[in-house]
């Protein structure tokens, strides 16, 4: 295989090669557009000689000078062009490096070599991570051309995004080099195009107070940063090239663009990867139309609740697995039937949740149904009208009458107590040995079979018997370990309610909820499951990361995404949860409530003492055994990854596979071509994203899907969901992502949106929690227990309200957030 290649050389065959961004230039260099001449490093290069250096090869060095001296040995570009990189759905723009102005052979391979090294960079594996392509075939060619003397460039969008009609372009340029434009460094010039003429339709004029070229940055003088950088015979001129590579590829482009000595020239053509106004708008109704075909009759409410926390964005195969441990007939739904309960039979493969502008939303109206044909329960839709805040940590009410009519729940009410009162027999007997028999003889098989299959040489399956494989690790572990997995939350809970009804008479409300949360400190998995303590251990040097990953390898941040590599795939992430901090001792864990204390505080005595400690303990055994079924599931869960891994490597995909659904593997086996639905599925993902959906939304009022979220409302208080008891005050660090580094000081109330195991480092120091969302029983509130920590979640937009240094005092118990200065 060639290791340098020309455009001319360029076409549709060698796009392994040259990447999206060589393909492109080479196919539209081709078409006769005005294109500057280069070659690109093509990706046999890369794998060849990215670890050793390109000087390693005398023979190649060779080859590479005497192309660029074919160029005249003048200034070039250097530009990344990764395998995935400019696609119909995912552009790759600013994720991989550009270097301009390169003079010399030994400056060119230098910069050649940095292109490549930008593919591991922070930024590119995480733009990666977030548009799901799987790392594992990845590879870098690089683009090499002359470096046009640009008195001015910029960006077209040859349909302009915002027009709904679809009439006219967008162009947005600055002095010099496009670089200024396209990475922010100054606020362009900018004109809106009609489509058909070129004609100007709007023009604005930016700040254009710097420049690039090929020497640098450099000053504008002020006169000039008043002129518009691009005359309108040169914008129509614009117009017109962007009209010919529209005809060219058949679809809107966002193309980069330079004028030098009175010429146009093409430097970029990517698929416009951001859906249009009028697209926007079809999706919208669309996902409006759906949720009407959703809601009850009665009325719907659906909330961010529970499963966003650790799913929040999932993928089209992501919800599609996931599904079948929500279902009815899943998972949770045999759960529900070994506790006793009945689930709606009509239900089938439904669950509580459905996807809402590809957001997880809780259906409070459904949510019932997955314990009751005809529930007793309900959730008050009319106070949660009345005060949406409420719906954030929703409870049900018992009513005995919903959907009998009076007269016929009055008949049903006897044998209604009769199945309420079994369910509650059937949860505490199952309660005293669960325990023993989860981790003597269900987790242990399943732990062992689960590793034995990760281990297997999955080369050596064909492609039909990788998708039993997928089918067979749904099966095992959504469904089958996945009805015992759950147990454990349920009979945590059920020990906290308990625990609190005991306490509240005695104590009062406030109170029983701050010593029940105190009881609850300390409760950890088996060494074996313990995350926590294991992230806390390889942050202080005590233990290796080999031994970290033969325990944890299967586990990752946004874990329950299946596009998201473990850490055993790339290890080099484990880096983003060790902050190092000498200076800073590491904080204590949470203190046990000392049971004794608090049984004396509230006067218990006799049966009723030896009860309370019985259920002290079983909440601390529930509490660490919810987190080590995760960690268990999460093992199989690693499985079904592996499979679909190897599906996607098997066909040239590039991440692709997490776009289709376990329905479409036949046709993948069929060997059709699914490229077209999965740039398809990837957009309308993008699309519906960027729609705001409110975090509770009532099926009265669909309309505010896509509608602008209102401002925060004044004061100084916020009033949130408690998760764990204590008071603590600090000012605050707000972050949206894990990899952002703590101040060095600590002692900060942490902000974030919601926490998986990539948080656990900023815990360490911090003083307190505070997060958008998450529940009494989510990761983030049971690792604060763990860690003492005073902790509020059920609080929209709190990233946004509150910014990091001003001081919060938190209150874990009544779950308030106080600004104080």
């Amino acid at each position: 295989m060639p290791h340098i290649l020309f455009f001319d050389a360029i076409t549709n065959t060698e796009a392994a090669l040259v990447g999206g961004k060589g393909l492109s230039l080479g196919k539209t260099a081709n078409a006769g557009l005005p294109v500057p001449p280069g070659f690109v490093v093509t990706t046999q290069a890369f794998r060849r000689l990215s670890s050793r250096g390109i000087l390693s090869d005398a023979e190649f060095k060779r080859v590479l000078l005497d192309a660029y001296h074919q160029l005249g040995s003048g200034p070039v570009a250097v530009r990344s062009s990764a395998t995935a990189e400019d696609a119909a759905d995912t552009s790759f723009a600013g994720q991989q490096e550009t270097i301009l102005g390169v003079v010399g052979d030994d400056a060119l391979i230098a910069a050649i070599e940095r292109c490549w090294r930008s593919l591991f960079t922070e930024r590119a594996v995480a733009y990666r991570a977030k548009q799901g392509i799987d790392a594992a075939d990845i590879a870098m060619a690089v683009v090499v051309q002359q470096l046009v003397p640009a008195e001015s460039a910029g960006v077209l969008f040859t349909r302009d995004p915002m027009d709904p009609d679809g009439k006219t372009m967008l162009a947005e340029a600055s002095w010099g080099l496009g670089e200024a434009v396209v990475s922010g460094r100054v606020q362009p010039d900018r004109f809106k195009l009609d489509r058909a003429t070129g004609n100007v339709i709007e023009k604005h004029l930016g700040l254009k107070s710097i420049r690039i070229t090929k020497d640098g940055e450099e000053h504008v003088p002020a006169a000039q940063q008043q002129e518009f950088c691009v005359s309108d015979t040169a914008l129509s001129q614009l117009a017109e090239l962007g009209r010919k590579v529209e005809d060219f590829y058949g679809d809107p482009r966002d193309l980069e663009w330079a004028i030098a000595n009175g010429k146009v020239y093409l430097l970029q053509a990517r698929p416009i990867t951001v859906a249009g106004a009028a697209e926007r708008e079809e999706v919208r109704q669309s996902l409006i139309t759906d949720m009407k075909r959703k809601a009850d009759p009665g009325g719907t409410v659906w909330v961010r609740y529970n499963l966003s926390e650790v799913l929040p964005e999932p993928t089209p195969m992501t919800w599609s697995v996931v599904r079948r441990l929500l279902a009815a007939d899943g998972g949770f739904g045999a759960m529900n039937r070994d506790l006793g309960a009945k689930p709606d039979p009509t239900l089938g493969s439904l669950s509580a949740f459905d996807l809402v502008g590809g957001r997880p939303m809780a259906n409070l109206s459904r949510m019932p149904r997955m314990q009751y044909t005809r529930p007793p329960i309900e959730y008050p839709l009319g106070k949660f009208k009345a005060d949406p805040r409420k719906a954030l940590d929703p409870k049900p009410e018992l009513n005995p009458l919903a959907g009998s009519g009076c007269l016929g729940g009055l008949f049903k009410m006897p044998s209604l107590m009769l199945q309420l009162s079994r369910e509650k027999r059937v949860r505490t007997d199952l309660a005293i040995n669960f325990a023993d028999k989860f981790t003597k003889e269900i987790a242990p098989p399943f732990i062992a079979s689960a590793k034995a299959a990760l281990a297997q040489d999955w080369s050596k399956l064909d492609p039909p018997a990788v998708v039993r494989e997928f089918e067979t690790w749904i099966q095992k572990t959504l469904i089958d370990f996945a009805r015992h997995s759950l147990k454990p939350t349920v009979f945590a809970d059920q020990a906290w309610v308990n625990l609190t009804d005991v306490l509240t008479p005695k104590l009062g409300e406030e109170r029983a909820r701050v010593a029940v949360g105190e009881l609850s400190l300390g409760a950890h998995p088996p060494e074996d499951a313990d995350l926590a303590k294991a992230i806390r251990n390889l942050a202080g040097g005590t233990e290796d990361r080999v031994a970290f990953l033969n325990l944890f390898g299967h586990r990752t941040t946004n874990e329950m995404e299946l596009a998201q590599p473990r850490w055993s795939e790339v290890p080099d992430e484990l880096s983003k949860l060790v902050h190092p901090n000498k200076s800073q001792p590491e904080r204590a864990l949470g203190v046990e409530g000392n049971w004794e204390l608090i049984a004396d505080e509230a006067k218990l005595g006799g049966p009723a003492r030896d009860q309370f400690k019985l259920q002290v303990a079983r909440l601390r055994t529930y509490l660490g055994l919810r987190e080590a079924g995760k960690n268990y599931l999460l093992l199989g869960y690693a499985v079904i990854r592996r499979a679909l891994v190897e599906l996607d490597r098997r066909f040239g995909l590039n991440g692709g596979i997490f776009f289709l659904t376990p329905g479409d593997l036949a046709d993948l086996l069929a060997g059709k071509d699914l490229t077209g639905p999965i740039a398809t599925a990837r957009k309308r993902r993008q699309t519906e994203l960027s729609l705001e959906v409110p975090p509770v939304l009532f099926s009265d009022d669909l309309e505010a899907i896509g509608r602008p979220l209102p401002e925060p409302e004044g004061g100084d208080k916020l009033e949130g969901v408690p998760l764990s008891a204590g008071v603590a005050e600090g000012p605050a660090l707000v972050l949206t992502e894990p990899t952002a580094a703590p101040p060095g000081e600590g002692g900060y109330i942490l902000v974030c949106p919601t926490t998986d195991p990539a948080w656990v480092p900023l815990f360490v120091r911090a003083k307190g929690l505070v997060m958008e969302t998450g529940g009494v029983l989510s990761h983030g509130a049971i690792v604060a227990r763990e860690f003492g920590l005073p902790a509020v979640a059920g609080l929209p937009g709190v990233t946004h309200r509150l910014k990091t240094g001003q001081t919060v005092r938190v209150d874990g118990g009544r779950g308030t957030v106080t600004v104080i200065g």
